[in-house]
């Protein structure tokens, strides 16, 4: 009796040592891996995230080569193309160095209000010209001449994706041309780089407020154009006018010897030249502060303007459109480069 008493003794101490050799549960501990929050506690504080690295700093461009004052000649036509006056103006520029003696002049364009557009009392005004409203441009700088051969080689070498001779007119200071308004994009990208200043292509706001340099009538030089101050196709001339001639090629930049208020060459004729903005019907909703329109427009074409040498005067005035796709490479098209100073943050 006693031996089976034992026996019952030890197997109770057998099965119990596991239970009681179990290691004591961790308060707040659950099984699974679970925590259990006490009533009263706080959960355990998560470790506050690292702070991220801040953004690099854009470096600040170069400041802009000492300005210096040029005179110019002016001409004033009447509707019959006749010279009503003679005068000079004077404008401040700076040079760009692109490098193996290759020069690029930018005129400072101050900034001002004017009305975009033409008014419906315009002779040979197109529907996409209105409606006429005012817009405010800011201060900005513009490349005196169409963007030239000898500069667009320059700037050419320093990328795969240009073809270095595209013209169809082969000459040191003619425009170049037959390059698409993506090609004029990668001009600007290689010489922003080159500078570390922001190039780009003007906005059409930009670029008529250029062209017209305070002027309202159709064109800088007064109600008329001829063939003596721009290179357009005047055997198809507005009406009034009586010469004929048609060159029929472009012709060196600032050849023509005058320029308008601002001081720019060849904003009349010579070669079309690309701007910024997608193609619009016409102005409604446009922006009135001078900025690019890039929103909504039909995205298979961007805005030309300026007339060419194979275009009569009607599509040479200042307000005239045009419209191209993006792609395209013509024997008339050419564009020139703005450089905008920083504004403040709005």
């Amino acid at each position: 009796m006693k031996f089976k008493k034992a026996i019952y003794i030890l197997a109770l101490i057998f099965v119990a040592l596991p239970i009681l050799g179990m290691p004591a549960q961790k308060q707040g501990e659950k099984k699974g891996g679970g925590i259990v929050i006490e009533p009263g506690k706080e959960p355990p504080k998560k470790p506050p995230p690292r702070p991220r690295p801040p953004k690099p700093v854009k470096p600040l461009p170069p400041p802009l080569p000492p300005l210096a004052a040029y005179e110019f000649n002016l001409v004033t036509l009447d509707a019959s193309g006749r010279v009503t006056n003679r005068g000079k103006g004077e404008a401040s520029y700076f040079i760009e160095d692109l490098g193996d003696g290759v020069l690029m002049e930018m005129v400072q364009i101050p900034g001002g209000s004017f009305f975009m557009g033409s008014p419906e009392t315009e002779e040979d005004r197109f529907l996409d010209e209105g409606s006429r409203r005012e817009v405010t441009v800011q201060t900005f700088y513009m490349s005196k001449y169409e963007v030239t051969q000898a500069q667009w080689r320059a700037i050419a070498a320093l990328s795969k994706k240009m073809n270095g001779d595209p013209s169809k007119f082969k000459g040191y200071d003619l425009p170049v041309e037959q390059v698409s308004w993506e090609d004029a994009k990668e001009f600007c990208k290689q010489l922003s780089k080159k500078t570390r200043r922001d190039y780009r292509l003007p906005t059409e706001a930009e670029w008529e407020y250029a062209c017209r340099a305070g002027a309202s009538v159709p064109f800088h030089l007064g109600e008329a154009i001829r063939p003596e101050f721009v290179n357009y196709n005047a055997k198809s001339p507005m009406e009034e006018e009586s010469d004929g001639l048609y060159r029929g090629r472009t012709t060196p930049v600032g050849d023509m010897g005058v320029a308008n208020r601002f001081g720019l060459y060849d904003m009349h004729g010579n070669v079309s030249e690309w701007c910024l903005d997608l193609w619009h019907n016409d102005y409604e909703g446009a922006p009135t502060d001078g900025d690019a329109w890039d929103k909504g427009g039909d995205k298979r074409y961007r805005v030309m303007r300026g007339g060419s040498w194979n275009l009569n005067a009607a599509r040479c005035r200042s307000a005239t459109r045009f419209k191209s796709p993006p792609g395209d490479r013509l024997p008339d098209a050419g564009f020139r480069v703005v450089l905008a100073l920083p504004q403040p943050e709005r």
